[in-house]
């Protein structure tokens, strides 16, 4: 298989779970910036560090210690989750004020792991001539295991976001790295059998790990409603905003049901202002919540300058929404 095809093969099952991904975090859209550093960094630094500790470390030790298929779901998954969740380690000190929660802990752990998959089965498949079957297995099957793996470790990072006891926040970061390297552990050794039933047993290891991952994703979705239905009542009591930009801000659906028709009608320039209105109330909203909560990590001293812009915004959009209708 040439080089292009490899890359391709890998990248589109790669974009379009990352795609599904991203829409899961439906109001407090991340970074495009950190996205993609949390994507790189699984994609080319922690997938070099891998193979380096993988060819110059572990091979040499292997017959000594344990054997290549023993050290395959043993010490791979502990050396390639710990280099992934570094990544996240890393977001986690320097951008720790867009981790806000479980739901963004996920998207950011998940994403290291889809880079991780695309550059490692980009390099299976310019391993292999006839790639059919190892396509729909790495890329379509197992297409979302190193992003369930690492997901775990940005969990555990977004549900210890606000907590105080150090204690309990250890403990919390060690189990949700011990659940990353365990799920790996068990996917390599269920394929390690070579068997359908290998194969069958480790696709529902990533089948029920995904809907675990949901279900969070769906509680964080109803939290994330709630806080911005709290904070944003009185901003419409202000006169910040109308209560018809209130019912539509809270609702994912219609926000996306708005966008869309922005794009349509008045195309990127009136897009890009909807967009950009749903994403400065979405940050007043979370910024009132994180002073309530008295966040150590961060100052939300920009309430006044966001409700400025959202005004002037509002302003700017009005006559285009009255002649949409």
């Amino acid at each position: 298989m040439t080089l292009l095809t490899a890359i391709i093969a890998a990248a589109i099952p790669t974009a379009v779970y990352s795609l599904l991904l991203w829409w899961l975090d439906r109001y407090e859209k991340e970074p495009l910036s950190l996205i993609f550093a949390a994507f790189w960094w699984g994609a080319i630094p922690a997938l070099a560090l891998a193979l380096l500790v993988e060819l110059f470390v572990l091979v040499p030790l292997e017959p000594r210690l344990l054997g290549p298929e023993v050290s395959n779901w043993s010490v791979v998954p502990l050396i390639e989750e710990l280099l992934k969740g570094l990544a996240v380690v890393g977001l986690y000190t320097w951008a720790r004020r867009e981790i806000d929660g479980p739901l963004d802990g996920i998207v950011y752990g998940a994403l290291v792991g889809f880079g991780f998959s695309m550059t490692e089965n980009a390099l299976y498949f310019l391993h292999y001539d006839n790639v059919t079957t190892l396509f729909w297995l790495r890329s379509i099957l197992f297409g979302m295991n190193h992003a369930f793996f690492t997901s775990m470790v940005g969990l555990a990072f977004g549900l210890v976001r606000h907590q105080r006891d150090p204690v309990l926040k250890g403990l919390v970061l060690a189990c949700g790295f011990l659940l990353a390297v365990l799920f790996h552990a068990m996917h390599n050794y269920f394929v390690s059998e070579a068997t359908t039933v290998g194969v069958v047993a480790s696709w529902l290891v990533q089948f029920v790990g995904i809907l675990v991952v949901l279900l969070v994703a769906v509680l964080a979705w109803r939290g994330e409603r709630a806080v911005m239905e709290r904070e944003l009542l009185d901003e419409v009591a202000d006169g910040v905003l109308s209560i018809d930009d209130y019912q539509e801000i809270t609702s994912s659906m219609r926000r996306l049901q708005h966008q869309s028709h922005a794009m349509l009608v008045g195309g990127w320039a009136c897009f890009w202002k909807v967009r950009r209105l749903h994403h400065l109330t979405t940050e007043l909203a979370f910024c009132k919540s994180r002073v309530r909560m008295a966040d150590r990590y961060q100052r939300c001293d920009e309430t006044d300058d966001l409700r400025r812009e959202i005004i002037a915004l509002r302003h700017a959009l009005k006559g285009q929404r009255m002649a949409w209708g």
